[in-house]
């Protein structure tokens, strides 16, 4: 879907209107006005202003477009700062503070907002245009009164960097000159970025004061004078004058950017406004200023964009134009001066909506969250279901004569134990040796050769005693010897060895300890 947006400029001597679009082909021009003002109109300067507001605007704006007002140049003041911090958001609460100390005003009393060309970075120097808020509120009274709503209110010198960002890169430092009514903007800019904006109080009313005539946008012509010749060589020498003392006032502008931090000689000059079309005027500021000097409706993309505009409206419509052109770009960091009590109601419910949508999103996000927590619940309970039911089928299994069960780990483990003393007490084999075990070892350690008897077998605990006779000690050493290299036998002891008072035997004892 294409967007749309309108930029104003409320002018001295005329209104311009530009309603833009943006497609996936790029910007195009839907609709202009211009409406100048009557010259010697002595009446109520808002009446006009609203009959021309209506004019303009006889259906409104269409829902889905914007609106962005230009500031005046001659309105706004411009202050370097030093912001410290990298996010915007966080520099938005300090710049207040920041450019109270170079303010005529008190900091109540101004609407302020910053300009910076880096993003992302700290202790770096912006922009700060300040307006007095009785300027934002007698411009924004009069479109609230035609019903109007606009979006934001940026400076003029915004609105003709709006311009320059259109225009091809380069890396050279270049100027737009706006030649006003009341007033000559002067933006300096390279590599995409603002770097200076003044406002020089020399414009078209000062020219038509000087020569003593009224004149609209037809600056520097006699058309329908009926001095003598003396008189038009003192028109043109007061247009000499003029343009002598305004390129003294350019030139200095430019030198004092060019010798400042940073700055950089200007590599080219283009020039907008109703004075512009002044015949002669570029190259007389470029004898004077020494620069390159060009008509801005003369370079591209402008030619293309404009193609259908007469060439007398092309000028005068360039600060709308690049007011539209910014207003297309991200609003997140676009300079606006209708802040705080000022603020827009698309705006406050843009950012209604943006809450709401960030509350929304946070409960979607804890249902998500709480159900997922649920289901794991669920999905381990069915898990732990299925292995209980698994263990009980193994259980039953193993057991099928158990008729209640209770605890099929704690049952298999006491049958596992009982059928373990019982293999024990039958010989089976176990870590330490059971009493027939170590009766088997000892029985294939004996010789069938040697003549032994076993009399007595004590079998506790972790030692055990066996009694017994034997045809000779060599016969017992031997057994021992072989008792002591048996693994289930860690110690083996001949507590008692003596020749039998009865026979020619020797009875011994021997005591062996289990290994464990």
């Amino acid at each position: 879907m294409a967007e749309t947006m309108w930029g104003f400029d409320l002018g001295s001597t005329a209104m311009k209107a530009v309603r833009l679009t943006r497609t996936w082909k790029g910007f195009r021009l839907v609709d202009y006005s211009f409406l100048p003002f009557e010259p010697g109109d002595e009446g109520d300067p808002r009446e006009k202003w609203f009959q021309g507001l209506h004019k303009i605007f006889p259906d409104g704006i269409k829902r889905g477009a914007g609106l962005i007002l230009s500031m005046p140049s001659h309105r706004t003041m411009v202050h370097r700062v030093t912001l410290p911090f990298k996010e915007r958001s966080r520099n938005n609460k300090i710049i207040r503070f920041e450019v109270e100390p170079l303010l005529p005003l008190p900091i109540e009393q101004v609407a302020v907002d910053f300009y910076t060309w880096k993003n992302g970075e700290a202790n770096q120097t912006a922009l700060a245009f300040a307006v007095p808020k009785e300027e934002v509120k007698k411009l924004l009274s009069l479109f609230q009164e035609a019903r109007l709503d606009p979006e934001s209110i940026i400076p003029e010198a915004l609105s003709l960097m709006g311009l320059a960002q259109k225009m091809p890169e380069d890396s050279t430092t270049r100027v737009i000159l706006d030649l006003g009514h009341e007033k000559t903007t002067c933006v300096v800019w390279d590599n995409m970025a603002l770097r200076m904006a003044r406002s020089i109080p020399l414009g078209g009313g000062a020219l038509n004061r000087a020569m003593g005539k009224e004149f609209g946008i037809q600056f520097a012509t006699d058309r329908g004078r009926k001095d003598s010749g003396e008189a038009s060589k003192e028109a043109r020498e007061a247009e000499r004058a003029f343009l002598t003392r305004l390129a003294g006032e350019i030139h200095r502008t430019l030198e004092v950017y060019a010798s400042g931090p940073g700055g950089q000689p200007v590599a080219r000059i283009f020039l907008t406004g109703g004075l512009a079309l002044m015949p002669g005027i570029a190259e007389i500021l470029e004898k004077h200023l020494k620069k390159p000097v060009s008509l801005l409706s003369l370079q591209e993309p402008f030619q293309s964009l404009l193609r259908e505009v007469p060439e007398e409206f092309r000028n005068p419509l360039f600060v709308p134009l690049g007011s539209a052109l910014l207003g297309l770009r991200n609003r997140d960091e676009r300079v606006d001066l209708r802040q705080n009590e000022f603020a827009s109601l698309k705006k406050i419910q843009r950012e209604k909506a943006r809450s709401t949508l960030i509350l929304t999103y946070a409960i979607i996000l804890a249902i998500l969250g709480v159900t997922t927590f649920f289901i794991d619940q669920y999905l381990k309970e069915r898990r732990f279901q299925y292995l209980k039911d698994q263990i009980r089928a193994e259980f039953t299994q193993t057991l099928p004569g158990v008729k209640r069960v209770v605890n099929e780990i704690q049952q298999l483990r006491s049958h596992v134990t009982e059928e373990k003393a019982r293999v024990e007490a039958l010989g089976g084999y176990s870590s330490v040796g059971s009493s027939l075990e170590v009766l088997r070892e000892l029985s294939q350690a004996m010789d069938p050769s040697w003549k032994v008897r076993v009399t007595e077998f004590n079998s506790g605990g972790e030692e055990i005693e066996v009694s017994g006779e034997a045809d000779s000690f060599d016969t017992l050493n031997k057994l021992k010897s072989k008792l002591d290299q048996v693994n289930h036998f860690q110690d083996v002891q001949l507590k008692t060895a003596r020749s039998s008072t009865l026979e020619n035997l020797i009875e011994f004892k021997l005591r062996m300890k289990r290994r464990i």
